[in-house]
Formats: structure tokens, C-alpha cells, sequence
């Protein structure tokens, strides 16, 4: 554990956050909405659109913690999200922060969105999480013992301590939950969305998780969770409920107040059940019921507040586009800054990160090295002291077609399997404004290159020595690149489907894709000439087409006449071959161009295919607007 980190004392609990509140001090925020509306595509029900939320209202106040709850479908999630900014598309009504109309530029600097799924980066301890969250969040210009501090405040307020060095996936459902939690404290956020934080934990694991969420709230945060039923000894320690059913507000206000309320509705709740089970129980069992209490509570406009005292640390609310400053201090409007880093220092954290991951999965260095070994020993046996023998000469070029679907099946599978899992984690990091995309994706890029090239040249030494292969530098060198060039271009394509898919429906995609681009790749492989103008067009589309090439030239071109052991060998000069196969006259370093080509188009498409998968709002402007149009054709 962190010497400098001490136990929860009287210093602290006078002071909460008080280094945080130095640095990054933000303004308290009160969210309002009125006559909010949602409504989605539906074929199944008339007019074609079905109305999620309808018309709600409400304020959540900062220095308070609020429970949106209600039954499955009652629209608990699609009222955080679009709250939380994740959804705007066919939205329509009004929400203010501090009374003014929200400005989501703004606002999704000033607010953090815990998502249901409580996922944190492995192979990394809750020390070196935080300060990668620091390192992120707070301004390059606040020196490390400042954001040190922070971490161990943020640490201490969220009772960490004993895990301080514990590596991520060892912690319990309880740590794991109070880490995220944590990560998105470290900048101070005044507003701080959760998604049913209390699902998976068991009863002590809830209350501890409650318990925190009200200790946060009372730092001057706007804290809102949706939760489905909360248990009973839980229930008064929200200082708000906002009880939803079938996209109405059946009830908004104290919890104390709940009762009282269904009272006044002819609702009287026996004294064997709890209030929020009842009035789930009440909804949930027939439709009249929500009608009525939708009515009573003015479908969340009355809000039956307990009168709370005032905040400790603030007696009013301010405009935030006034008051909230840079927290280098420097004066400069937050407003004029996208992220508290720039470019490279996103970059450089981001790959001193994954670079740290990497080496420390060990299991999955010692599978690549054991797949490059086998590989490379079982393909050079297979096609063993072929190279300098003419007779044995369709043997070598079966070895090249072999050595192209290595590179392109072993670097296609890994990010279609891996990657969907890393976007997981990346839409969390990346909704909350951690880092731009762009040096995210840059440090994906080039952190694997290194396994790739000395895995690649390990695999491709091998097979050269052991099938027989002139032993020329040049031959190995461009033999080797090309190759490894295949690799390079068949990782974008996998991060390309990764990026698209999930695991289970990239894994069957990318094998389509696959034996479509190896079909196009041999196509008129003996044809000389003869390939029809249209099929040149085609096949150009395949990189594994240039890579076949380029690895036999990097073999045949500018040969001397290859031994043979019988008294004829028709191939015994190697150029006679090439133009056989109709790759008369090419060059490895041309064929090289062309993959570099697809290389860089493949990547381009893995970055636009992932900033439209984390860009939930143009997706949903996308479907939406598509959807609206296509109605109107249809009337």
C-alpha cells in the first residue's frame, strides 16, 4: 500500500477532496428537464414509431443523490442517456443546466457516464490505473506530487486502500465497481451518471456502493443512478426517486414522501411490502394504475422534495460558462480547450499503457512465439530443400501461396477476436472525454507493429533456411518484407472488423473476407496473359494478389538457372515461370507499393469504422434521420 495514503481520519472527512478542489475545481450543477420526449423506429407499431419517453419532467439538484427507477422497458436507461448526452437524435423538449439550455460542447466536460459494465483496463494495478487517469485528465501543466495527491485523496474517499497495488482483474465485483467510479472521479466531474451501478453485487457490496454514491453526492455532485428495485433498508438514503413506468413519471420526489403520495392516489400500500416494491407491484400489474399516478404527480413536474438542508460548501448556483476556468490556472476558458492533454501526450500515455499491458501478457507472447516457431518449422519441413531444385520448382511456389496465408490468416484472426473486446473498454475511456481518438488508435497502430516484425522475420527465416531458398540477402530481405507487409495490411483489415463487428459476428465475416481475397489472390495463377480485362480489375482488389507476386519475385527474378536432377526441367530458368504465371517482369519492391496501399486504406477504414461505433450520436442521427425519411416516402 501507498506509504503517503492513511486511513480514513478527522483531516479528511473536514476536507474531502480538498487537493482535487484545489486544482480542478468545478461548479455545482443542477439538471433540469421538461416535456422530454423520445421516440424510436418501430414497424410493429402504428405510425411506425414508438414513444419511449413521454413528456417527463424533472430537477436533480446538486449535493443529492437520485434513483431513476421503475420496471423493465419503463425507460430508466433511456432517460440517463439522453440526461448524459449519449443520446440526442429524436430527442425533443428542453434541458437546462443551472437553468440555462444545455450546451453539449460544454457539458460532456463537465459530467462522467458510468456505463452498466463495470470493465477496467487489465494488467494494471489500481495505483497505475488512477495515475494513468490523472495523467489524462488533469492538465500536462499540474505538476505529478499534485496529481499524485489526487489519486490518493480520490483513493482514500473510495476506501481502495488495501488494494492500492493489486492488479485489476484480481478485485471483487465491490472494488471493481468502486474503481470506475474512482477513475472518473480524478477530474472532479460535477455531474456523475450511473447506470444500474448495483447490478452483479450482492446485498453488502450494494449498500457499500449506495453508501459511496451518497458520500460522493454530498461533495457538491449532481449524482444520478438508475436502479430497478432497491432493497428496502437502502431505500430512504436517496435523497430523490424518480419512479418511471411505461415512459410516464409515476412519482418524483423524497422518499419519505412516496407513501403520502400513493395515499392521495387511493394506492395504499399494505404494511407487509416496502413502498418501492409496491409501486412497481402497481404498475407492473395494470396499466390504469400508471394513468393515475402519471396524473398525480403531473407526469414529474410536482416534485414532492423533503426540504433538505443548505449545501455545506456553496449557497447558490452560477453560469458555468462565467466562472469555470482551466485548471492550469492560466485564465484561459475551458471552453476553448477540447481535452486537459494535447495530441502527443495522449499518445505517449496511451502506448507507455498498452506497451506496459503487453509485456506483462505473457501468455499471449509465448503464443505468439510458439505459433511463429511451429509455423515456421512446420512449412519449412513441409516444403523442405525445395528452393534450389527446378523439378521441385511448383512446390516452391505452393511455399510462397503457404507463406502469404500465414501472414494474412494469423494477423486477420487476432484483432477480430481481440479487438471488440478492447472497444468495450474504449467507449467508456473515450464518451468521457479521456483522450481523442486519434492518438488512441495511432498507439494501437504502432504498438503492435513490434510483435509483428520480430515474430515475422522470426517465422520467415526459418522457412527460407529450411525449404532451401538461395541464401542472398536481397532475396531474404525483400522476401521477408514483403511478407511482412501482408501481415501489416491483413491487421488492418482484422482491426477494420473488429472495429465493425463483435466477436461472434466478425469471427464469421472475416473468414468469408478471406477465402473471397486468397480466391481473387490465385486467379489465373498459369493463364499467362490470358486473364480477361475485367478480372484484372478484380483481382486488383486482393493484397494477397501482391504479396504472391512479390514473395515469387523476390525467389525468381534475375535467377541463374536452377539444378536439376533429371535430364529435363522445364522451369530450370525461373523467368520462364513468371511469365507462365503471368508475373513476368514484376518487382517485389512494386508489389510492396501496392500492399502499402491497401495497408494505409485499411487502417483509414478501422479508424472511421471505430469512430462510428463510439460516436453513438451520429449512429443514432444515422438510423434516425434514415428511418424519418423513409416514413415519409411511405405516407
Amino acid at each position: 500500500m501507498n506509504p503517503s495514503i492513511q486511513p480514513y481520519g478527522p483531516s479528511f472527512s473536514e476536507k474531502p477532496l480538498e487537493q482535487l478542489n484545489r486544482i480542478a475545481k468545478k461548479p455545482p450543477i443542477d439538471i433540469e428537464f421538461s416535456d422530454l420526449m423520445y421516440s424510436i423506429a418501430d414497424s410493429n407499431v402504428k405510425g411506425g414509431w414508438r414513444q419511449l419517453l413521454k413528456s417527463v419532467n424533472g430537477i436533480f439538484k446538486s449535493g443529492e443523490l437520485t434513483a431513476i427507477m421503475g420496471p423493465s422497458g419503463a425507460g430508466k436507461s433511456t432517460l440517463l442517456n439522453i440526461l448524459a448526452g449519449y443520446v440526442t437524435a429524436g430527442v425533443k423538449g428542453s434541458i437546462k443546466i443551472n437553468g440555462k439550455p444545455r450546451d453539449m460542447k460544454l457539458f460532456t466536460k463537465l459530467s462522467s457516464y458510468i456505463m452498466q459494465e463495470d470493465l477496467v483496463q487489465p494488467r494494471l494495478s489500481v495505483r497505475e490505473s488512477m495515475m494513468v487517469a490523472a495523467n489524462l485528465k488533469l492538465s500536462s501543466t499540474i505538476g505529478n506530487k499534485e496529481k499524485v495527491d489526487v489519486v490518493d485523496e480520490v483513493i482514500r474517499l473510495l476506501g481502495l486502500e488495501k488494494c492500492y497495488d493489486t492488479k485489476t482483474e484480481y478485485l471483487s465485483g465491490g472494488q471493481r465497481r468502486r474503481l470506475t467510479v474512482a477513475l472518473e472521479l480524478v477530474n472532479n466531474p460535477p455531474i456523475i451518471f450511473l447506470d444500474e451501478p448495483t447490478t452483479g453485487l450482492d446485498n453488502v457490496s450494494i449498500k457499500q456502493c449506495i453508501e459511496l454514491l451518497k458520500k460522493i453526492s454530498r461533495l457538491d455532485r449532481t449524482v444520478i443512478c438508475t436502479i430497478h428495485q432497491p432493497p428496502a433498508s437502502l431505500f430512504q438514503n436517496f435523497d430523490q426517486v424518480y419512479v418511471m413506468a411505461n415512459g410516464y413519471c409515476v412519482f418524483n420526489g423524497s422518499p419519505s414522501k412516496l407513501v403520502p403520495f400513493m395515499s392521495s392516489a387511493n394506492c395504499i400500500c399494505p404494511a407487509t411490502s416496502t413502498p418501492a416494491d409496491y409501486i412497481i407491484e402497481l404498475v407492473q400489474s395494470n396499466p390504469e394504475n400508471i394513468q393515475v399516478l402519471q396524473n398525480h404527480s403531473q407526469n414529474g413536474k410536482q416534485n414532492l422534495r423533503q426540504k433538505l438542508e443548505l449545501r455545506q460548501n456553496q449557497t447558490e448556483l452560477f453560469e458555468i460558462g462565467e466562472i469555470y476556468q482551466d485548471t492550469t490556472q492560466t485564465g484561459i476558458s475551458f471552453q476553448d480547450v477540447d481535452y486537459p492533454t494535447s495530441f502527443w501526450t495522449q499518445f505517449i500515455i496511451l502506448l507507455s499503457r498498452m506497451g506496459k499491458q503487453t509485456r506483462r501478457n505473457k501468455t499471449m507472447l509465448y503464443i505468439q512465439f510458439f505459433h511463429h516457431l511451429m509455423s515456421g518449422l512446420l512449412i519449412g519441413g513441409i516444403f523442405f530443400g525445395t528452393g534450389n531444385e527446378a523439378s521441385q520448382i511448383y512446390s516452391v511456389f505452393k511455399y510462397c501461396i503457404s507463406i502469404n496465408v500465414f501472414f494474412m490468416y494469423t494477423h486477420v484472426m487476432s484483432p477480430v477476436l481481440l479487438f471488440p473486446l478492447e472497444v468495450k473498454l474504449l467507449r467508456r475511456e473515450y464518451f468521457n472525454r479521456w483522450f481523442s481518438l486519434k492518438p488512441y488508435f495511432l498507439a494501437v497502430t504502432i504498438i503492435n507493429i513490434p510483435i509483428l516484425l520480430m515474430g515475422g522475420i522470426f517465422f520467415a527465416i526459418i522457412s527460407f533456411f529450411l525449404s532451401g531458398q538461395p541464401l542472398e540477402f536481397e532475396r531474404l530481405f525483400w522476401f521477408s518484407l514483403v511478407g511482412l507487409n501482408v501481415g501489416l495490411a491483413s491487421q488492418g483489415l482484422g482491426y477494420t472488423i473488429g472495429a465493425t463487428f463483435d466477436i461472434l459476428n466478425g469471427s464469421v465475416v472475416a473468414p468469408h473476407i478471406l477465402a473471397l481475397v486468397l480466391a481473387l489472390g490465385v486467379y489465373g495463377m498459369g493463364y499467362k496473359d490470358g486473364i480477361e480485362s475485367f478480372m484484372k480489375v478484380i483481382i486488383s482488389f486482393s493484397y494477397m494478389r501482391f504479396g504472391l507476386v512479390g514473395t515469387a519475385g523476390s525467389l525468381f527474378n534475375n535467377r541463374s538457372n536452377i539444378p536439376c536432377e533429371g535430364t529435363y526441367c522445364h522451369y530450370r530458368n525461373s523467368e520462364v515461370l513468371m511469365a507462365d504465371m503471368g508475373m513476368g517482369g514484376t518487382k517485389p519492391s512494386y508489389q510492396f507499393a501496392y500492399i502499402m496501399i491497401f495497408t494505409v486504406i485499411f487502417r483509414v477504414l478501422a479508424y472511421l469504422a471505430l469512430k462510428y461505433r463510439m460516436t453513438s450520436e451520429l449512429r443514432n442521427k444515422l438510423v434516425y434521420y434514415a428511418t424519418k425519411i423513409v416514413k415519409q416516402k411511405e405516407t
